[in-house]
């Protein structure tokens, strides 16, 4: 089976994490025997042509044994931050999306013959322009969205017919976790189904030493510096629970418009020195880091899924989450603790108790109920399900 994935947003050069799940699950269908081609346009501003060495064009490489054919080009109009809301910006981005996946397509088909599925990754805009390669060719379509945009009440008017044409021409609509499908309802009366992201189980391990560098209790966290992460709230659940305890801190990976915000409030809090704002980290720096925590924590006011919270039960942790949307579907009482959103008490109090029962958790049935449930196996297998279901429909 030949299967075209079409994500909104993917690796590039100036952001290796950017969209990698949908990079780790081709890779987990291709080690299930799929013959499996991304094709990604990447659509910059003109500010960025500074930061990227590469030219406008097509690229085509095989990463990590993953055919990928890339079609760069510049918008014309300089954008700016939540530019994709204003009609005509967002109409132009759209535009040029569908513009340089046909470009992508039409080269794909020439060298590889049509695909026998197209399973694109979020609607906006990724997805609405596989709603019309699919329509042009025939192709079944498979949409899984992804995006906090819903939950957030972020959507506009202007992109609600957009959402819907897709939605009413894609075979099968995908989310990744509760919270979203409910949000994702109010736009379709079709079924909506749950496949979860998937795990980078080669990686994220645990690790071969047992000995930690340092004798302290270490919550680990890791996410964009932003507001809906929600590291306000960890912040001063931290300083509630252990501002007197000094056998205990708090490891902060990302970098994001909130740091130095966030820094202030760890000075007024008088717990500067038991938090470690480490910056953006590479992929192999975030192993390290998982591998080497107590406990992953993450106070976030909103998920549609959280691949983090999986990289560490992979890892063997057991992970404190928020009731955000998707961590309700990943924690259970084998891996973590569930608590509010902005709940300040309410996370001191589980992250207390983490460190007094940490011993509770085996690390064994961790990582065994995280396999089950989010390894790449496991996740194609329900994927490839889907895709037999679909192959011989057209749109």
């Amino acid at each position: 089976m030949k299967v075209l994935i079409v994500p909104s947003w993917y690796p590039n050069e100036l952001n290796e994490i950017a969209g990698v799940f949908f990079k780790e699950q081709a890779i987990a269908l291709k080690n299930q025997q799929l013959e499996v081609i991304v094709a990604y346009p990447e659509i910059w501003d003109l500010c960025d042509r500074k930061k990227i060495q590469s030219k406008s064009g097509f690229y085509h490489s095989v990463e990590k044994g993953i055919e990928t054919y890339r079609y760069r080009m510049y918008n014309h109009i300089p954008l700016f931050r939540g530019y994709s809301y204003i009609p005509l910006f967002g109409e132009i981005l759209k535009n040029n999306y569908s513009k340089s996946l046909t470009k992508i397509v039409e080269k794909i088909i020439l060298e590889k013959g049509l695909p026998d599925i197209i399973h694109a990754h979020s609607i906006l805009w990724g997805g609405w322009a596989a709603v019309q390669i699919a329509r042009k060719y025939g192709i079944p379509l498979v949409i899984t969205e992804h995006s906090t945009l819903y939950s957030r009440k972020k959507i506009r008017d202007w992109q609600v017919p957009y959402i819907k044409e897709s939605l009413n021409i894609a075979n099968k609509i995908i989310v990744v976790g509760p919270g979203l499908q409910k949000e994702l309802q109010q736009y379709t009366d079709k079924e909506i189904i749950i496949v979860p992201n998937i795990v980078d189980t080669q990686n994220f391990k645990p690790t071969s030493h047992k000995e930690k560098n340092t004798k302290k209790f270490r919550f680990f966290t890791l996410g964009f510096l932003t507001y809906k992460k929600g590291m306000d709230v960890l912040l001063k659940a931290f300083s509630l629970a252990f501002n007197n305890d000094p056998y205990v801190e708090l490891i902060i990976g990302g970098d994001g418009e909130e740091r130095l915000n966030l820094e202030k409030i760890a000075r007024d809090l008088n717990i500067y020195e038991k938090v470690v704002f480490l910056g953006e980290l590479t992929r192999d720096e975030v192993v390290v880091q998982m591998q080497d925590c107590d406990s992953f924590v993450l106070s976030s006011r909103d998920e549609t899924f959280g691949v983090v919270y999986i990289e560490a039960l992979a890892c063997g942790k057991p992970i404190i989450a928020t009731k955000s949307g998707g961590p309700d579907f990943i924690v259970n009482k084998k891996n973590g603790f569930l608590v509010e959103v902005d709940d300040i008490r309410g996370l001191a109090f589980s992250m207390v108790n983490m460190k007094k029962n940490r011993n509770n958790f085996k690390e064994k049935e961790i990582i065994m109920d995280c396999h089950e449930r989010f390894a790449g196996e496991s996740v194609s297998k329900q994927l490839i399900e889907i895709y037999s279901t679909v192959k011989n429909k057209k749109y």
